[in-house]
């Protein structure tokens, strides 16, 4: 594949840049704030200058870039794999808009296992509708959005699986509580070092517990998940794609 990568200068953007290599895929341009260059790759400021003639462009920069690539997708019917987090309502009714001229698939995490463990999670809410859920992220100190957008994810899967509003979430606690309401959702927040992520879902019951964590160890993993959506989003149509879409087409989950 032919890709352009905006956001190319982040933290994520750069590892695409040599996970593409490694794949045998090939990152023709890419945009970002500033002109620059990775090697023989363009980096250009200004979605106009990026070329149309590939095969699919990826996302990992910030709510206002994603927007702008997202119509420029549109615009040249260009698949896009959108994976800025920070977004707001109205960034993602513009992306969701976008989707009706070309495939398009955004997730806030592009980890495959964080997609399984989606499901995992989402099932496990169903079955064990009385459980207290608390939902823990942690990352590096640079990261600029909290609660993450992975959070955010789990929380509105869990939430979606028991009939429940946003008003069941509570981010952090501080003082005196009170007793913890029977359908609340806790988010927890830390941001130190060096962390490239980290995110544990608890299911606690009366006398036992279930605790899933995904632990990212290298953000190239972002990078090689990003890689293989891409692959598979090229052959479709247009339309909003989301991880249950893609992991339903790869595997069938029986509890």
């Amino acid at each position: 594949m032919k890709i352009v990568v905006s956001g190319i200068l982040g933290k994520v953007g750069k590892s695409l840049v040599e996970v593409a290599e490694n794949e045998g895929e090939f990152i023709v341009a890419g945009i970002d704030k500033k002109r620059s260059k990775i090697a023989e790759i363009p980096i250009y400021s200004d979605v106009e200058d990026l070329p149309t003639n590939v095969d699919c462009a990826i996302d990992f920069s910030s709510p206002t870039g994603a927007v702008d690539i997202a119509r420029w997708c549109e615009h040249h019917k260009i698949p896009l794999v959108c994976g800025t987090t920070g977004l707001n309502n109205n960034a993602m009714r513009i992306i969701k808009i976008s989707a009706k001229k070309c495939p398009l698939y955004y997730a806030s995490n592009m980890s495959i296992a964080v997609a399984i463990l989606m499901k995992f999670a989402e099932t496990a809410a169903k079955i064990l509708p009385d459980s207290d859920v608390e939902i823990i992220e942690m990352h590096h100190r640079e990261k600029s959005d909290a609660p993450s957008g992975t959070a955010l994810s789990f929380a509105k899967k869990i939430l979606s699986a028991r009939g429940l509003d946003e008003n069941a979430l509570t981010f952090g606690r501080s003082g005196h509580t009170g007793v913890r309401p029977d359908k609340q959702i806790g988010i927890h927040s830390l941001r130190a070092g060096k962390i490239v992520g980290e995110h544990q879902i608890i299911f606690a019951l009366p006398d036992e517990e279930i605790i899933f964590i995904h632990r990212a160890e290298d953000r190239k993993l972002f990078a090689r998940g990003a890689i293989k959506i891409a692959r598979w989003l090229v052959r479709k149509p247009a339309g909003f794609y989301t991880p249950a879409k893609f992991i339903s087409s790869k595997l069938e989950v029986r509890l």
